[in-house]
């Protein structure tokens, strides 16, 4: 699976910053902390677990440091946008990962989260009704993280139980399928605090020098940014 990451740092650092990337790749302490949990192995047995909760999902597994990676409009996005400030160079590194040696799972945190747990609580409702918001919400999650996905989000649109929605949603991020088919997602997604990708994933570190294929700086020139889908205005 080929993903991107985008950072910005201080332009006396870039170098240092690039040369580091190159030869130690990245070891997983760099910046903000994320951590992940070995949930893949557990999903058949969580999904029918009556009285599922996030307790279930997210207490008691092997952990594992993790980084942020996306598709490279995302990481640009990152880069020139997000992560950018006064006196800072925008990078962007691509990467080379083998999901057979590691984990790769969604980050949910800017679209699938909120969408798993209140697709039913904002405009589409309001607008179109229940039933008519389902198939909408439905079909674009389809559309954005393949046919697999409707099986975690069918079982969550079944109760009001926000916990519970939450828990299958962290089954559907873990999703082998799920990520294979997202990281094939063409439809550009604005999601919470506004930023702008087509599929986004934490990845498990270290990402070791052989894994990076490349670090440079982006064209600010070659994406636009233009959402297909809004998070705020859509749902």
């Amino acid at each position: 699976m080929e993903l991107y990451r985008g950072i910005a740092v201080p332009q006396d650092k870039v170098a240092e910053v690039t040369r580091n990337i190159r030869v130690s790749g990245i070891i997983g302490n760099e910046g903000r902390k994320f951590i992940g949990t070995r949930l893949r192995p557990y999903i058949e047995q969580l999904f029918n677990r009556h009285n599922l909760s996030i307790k279930d999902t997210r207490e008691g597994y092997e952990e594992f440091p993790t980084v942020a990676f996306a598709d490279e409009l995302g990481a640009y996005y990152y880069a020139l946008r997000h992560n950018y400030r006064k006196d800072y160079v925008p990078l962007v590194i691509r990467a080379k990962i083998d999901i057979n040696k590691k984990d790769v799972h969604v980050d949910g945190r800017d679209f699938l989260y909120t969408v798993f747990g209140m697709w039913d609580k904002r405009n589409l409702v309001k607008t179109y009704g229940k039933d008519k918001a389902y198939q909408i919400v439905s079909s674009t999650l389809k559309t954005i993280y393949g046919e697999k996905i409707l099986r975690y989000f069918n079982k969550a649109a079944q109760t009001d139980d926000y916990n519970y929605r939450i828990a299958l949603c962290d089954l559907a991020i873990n999703d082998l399928d799920v990520v294979l088919a997202h990281a094939n997602n063409k439809i550009v997604i604005r999601g919470r605090w506004h930023v702008v990708f087509k599929s986004a994933f934490f990845v498990e570190t270290p990402i070791t020098p052989d894994e990076i294929l490349e670090v440079f700086q982006p064209d600010p020139s070659k994406f636009e940014f233009i959402p297909d889908i809004d998070l705020y205005t859509w749902l």
